[in-house]
């Protein structure tokens, strides 16, 4: 099989994790909590305020899965791998349980729906880990060259923008001509086959920089955060992660409080800005050749940042037609966020493992998942207390002004710690490559 072919198959992976994830964060509390009037007739299955209780144990449940499953992946001596076989065995689980997620047991509230949910959210992010962690490991054991890294990474970051869109657009398609049963089926269904593509048509190359790790769980998880690279790479990460959340959340308000607009305009302000990024994804390879990837994430961050801090303004100086422009033109970062980061944990996992004689690069990932969906909590729990504090509404709207401005010199911040990422990207591909020829 072609270089070409096997990227595409493997990326495609992407694309049914970005439509299991979405789904469930558009949908779950609106299935389980809608408003009493709503379009499709569903009844309330949980008290609003209890939804959020089952959010918080699934992600603690998911928080313990991170490491483990990254340090298990990365002991691994299976005949099929150390990736491999997490996928093939994690993928129809998660599925099974995104499906279930739309067959409450009670019609009505429960007490039974709110263990249920909280039971079935614990079970698809765990094992959306033991898929996803093992799945972004293998990039390092399928790429030779940094090209070859950031082209996998381009194709997985154009999937996982079209696995957003089919997640908002598509899912609602099928709500409103069926029902959610059908909805979680359908897509569940689509996630299954694209995943499967990679355990069925994927094989890990037994090469001398995959040797399995020997570390200890602790061993191996205070190594990677002692890494100084990959710490200016987190902190980076996780400030633009934090903006990301924060747009996202804060959209309808601007949309509806500031601009004057109805809350779902934002969605269609948001859809430009993913067009925009999967119009410029393909540039991103050319991008590389010219600037390496930390000068190009630490660009990235403060483009995204003056973004957010223009966000502020809508509603007041800036009209509605600059704002569409500046939301849209906000896809451009968003792409090489999706893309560049990955890249750049492979590469230090690379490092790591040259410099210490074993690959633990599902550790890398692993580590990074966990803070970063502490980091998403943090974001969620930050603009309601923004808001409360100096208001969200058209007479005291500087709550909504001030959640992008603040969130976007977060980032900046954030960024300049990448000065210090003095990863060699040359030397480490040299590195590799003479290594290869060795084996």
């Amino acid at each position: 099989m072609g270089k070409t072919k096997k990227y595409l198959i493997y990326a495609l992976g992407y694309l049914g994790i970005a439509i299991l994830t979405q789904t469930v964060v558009k949908w779950y509390q609106y299935f389980y909590a809608p408003p009493e009037v709503n379009q499709y007739g569903l009844q309330v299955l949980i008290p609003i305020g209890f939804v959020g209780v089952a959010m918080i144990v699934a992600r603690l449940v998911d928080g313990i899965a991170d490491p483990l499953v990254a340090y298990f992946s990365d002991k691994s001596k299976h005949p099929l791998g150390r990736r491999i076989p997490f996928i093939l065995y994690g993928v129809g689980p998660l599925v099974v349980t995104f499906i279930l997620l739309w067959f409450p047991p009670v019609a009505g509230q429960s007490i039974i729906n709110l263990v249920y949910l909280a039971v079935l959210l614990s079970l698809f992010f765990t094992f959306f880990t033991v898929v996803v962690t093992p799945y972004l490991a293998l990039i390092g054991e399928l790429t030779e060259t940094r090209e070859e890294r950031i082209r996998v990474t381009t194709f997985q970051g154009i999937a996982q923008i079209l696995g957003v869109m089919v997640a908002e657009a598509g899912s609602g398609v099928i709500i409103n001509a069926y029902n959610f049963k059908v909805m979680g089926i359908v897509l569940g269904l689509i996630a299954l086959v694209t995943i499967a593509l990679t355990p069925i048509f994927i094989r890990e190359e037994k090469r001398e920089l995959a040797t399995p790790a020997t570390l200890s769980m602790w061993k191996s998880m205070g190594r990677t955060l002692r890494n100084t690279n990959f710490r200016c790479l987190l902190i980076s990460y996780v400030t633009v992660w934090f903006g990301i959340n924060t747009l996202t959340i804060t959209m309808p308000y601007k949309t509806e409080v500031l601009m004057g607009r109805t809350a779902d305009y934002s969605g269609f302000l948001i859809a430009a800005a993913f067009v925009v990024a999967l119009l410029f994804s393909p540039v991103i390879p050319y991008l590389h050749k010219r600037a390496s990837k930390g000068r190009i994430l630490f660009f990235t961050s403060i483009s995204f940042g003056g973004i957010l801090i223009l966000t502020g303004l809508f509603g007041t100086i800036i009209s509605d037609g600059v704002a569409a422009v500046i939301v849209g033109l906000a896809g451009i970062p968003l792409a090489i966020i999706f893309v560049v980061p990955n890249a750049m944990v492979v590469d230090i996992a690379q490092g790591d493992a040259i410099a210490n004689g074993e690959n633990r690069a599902a550790m890398f990932f692993g580590i990074q998942g966990l803070i970063i969906k502490l980091v998403i909590g943090v974001s969620s729990l930050y603009t309601p207390l923004l808001f409360g504090a100096f208001g969200y509404s058209t007479a005291r709207p500087l709550g909504i002004q001030l959640a992008g401005p603040i969130a976007g010199l977060l980032i900046m911040v954030g960024a300049l710690v990448l000065l210090k990422y003095n990863l060699d990207e040359g030397a480490l591909e040299k590195h590799e490559q003479e290594n290869r020829k060795l084996v």
